[in-house]
């Protein structure tokens, strides 16, 4: 078998265009294992796991071949900021057993002077926590050079504290969002259907060869010279007559000014138009092959898939208009 990105004589594995963590369902067994695995880790994963598909397969309960589905409280874990606190450091674990997203305020010790001129320590930290509060008192106290308190005085000092009560604490959450790879992953998924479509001779297109270069290279900037639109879903102008679903992907095949083009758009989020070839009549010497301009729409969530012909797709659009006398978008046909 000639794998279509290393174009060596590998066995087979199979390999999802749109990947299985997305719910795709179509496949291929034209990859080898090891450029399976490679691109899998470093660019289906790209897309999988960018933090609003990431989101959206949380919602629609999608594992993939991990089997794990992410949480929908992920985005919420781990070091927070309370917003109107001085102390405004907290963690947020989730607790398994109560279901519910558990917030502890993170000690926080600070410098205060008093009325009288003389400087104390003012420590911070969750009720939870106040146990700790004789090592803390301890610890900082030797850190500024003070001598240790007998046990007396170090209970006394323990003792004297104030509980004060957070309802519905603001929390203010950074996020860091990846964009890495993501032009690579869109831009694979078109390479492969153009291959699934257009057939063998496409391997031997120059495009073809621009583009497998460009998505199995570990630079990021790889892709950056390769024609066509990634980005946000709803800026992409190819999918003006399809309504926008949150579990559908589409793509299609057509033929632009001499190009062959492949525009794919993964649930409502991220989208591409990329030219697969700047020579159409490689593939299309009459009407009669004009089937292999193809239509994809694959629902994630129930693995229904329908493939037709792109001219039977735009008939569909055109029979809604006549139907509706209103300009697209339509649904789509799932």
């Amino acid at each position: 078998m000639r794998c279509i990105f290393c174009s060596l004589d590998r066995s087979p594995s199979e390999e999802h265009v749109f990947p299985l963590a997305i719910g795709g369902t179509v496949t291929t067994d034209r990859v080898c294992e090891p450029c399976n695995s490679t691109l899998g880790s470093r660019v289906d994963a790209a897309l999988s796991d960018f933090f609003p598909v990431r989101v959206r397969r949380a919602m629609l309960n999608l594992a993939g071949n991990s089997g794990t589905v992410p949480a929908r409280h992920e985005m919420f874990l781990g070091k927070v900021k309370l917003v109107g606190q001085t102390a405004d450091q907290a963690h947020v674990t989730f607790n398994k057993e109560t279901g519910q997203l558990d917030t502890r305020q993170l000690k926080h010790v600070a410098e205060t002077v008093t009325p009288d001129g003389q400087k104390m320590l003012q420590i911070t930290l969750d009720e939870r926590d106040k146990d700790q509060l004789p090592k803390i008192i301890a610890r900082e106290r030797k850190r500024r050079g003070l001598p240790p308190l007998s046990e007396e005085q170090l209970a006394s000092q323990t003792n004297n504290f104030t509980t004060t009560t957070v309802d519905h604490p603001l929390i203010q959450i950074n996020q860091s969002i990846s964009f890495a790879f993501l032009r690579h992953a869109m831009m694979k998924i078109a390479y492969e259907l153009a291959f699934l479509w257009l057939g063998e001779l496409y391997l031997d297109d120059p495009v073809a060869a621009e583009l497998r270069t460009a998505i199995c290279s570990p630079e990021l900037t790889s892709t950056d010279k390769i024609a066509g639109y990634v980005g946000v879903a709803e800026d992409c102008d190819a999918f003006k007559c399809w309504t926008p679903h949150e579990e559908h992907h589409l793509a299609y095949a057509n033929v632009v000014a001499g190009n062959v083009m492949i525009s794919v758009r993964v649930f409502d989020i991220y989208a591409a138009c990329i030219v697969v070839s700047r020579e159409a009549g490689r593939y299309f010497q009459s009407h009669a092959h004009d089937e292999k301009l193809r239509f994809l729409a694959i629902d994630a969530v129930s693995g229904k898939t329908v493939e037709t012909s792109f001219g039977q797709e735009t008939q569909r659009i055109a029979t809604a208009m006549t139907a509706f006398q209103r300009l697209p978008p339509f649904w789509d046909p799932l």
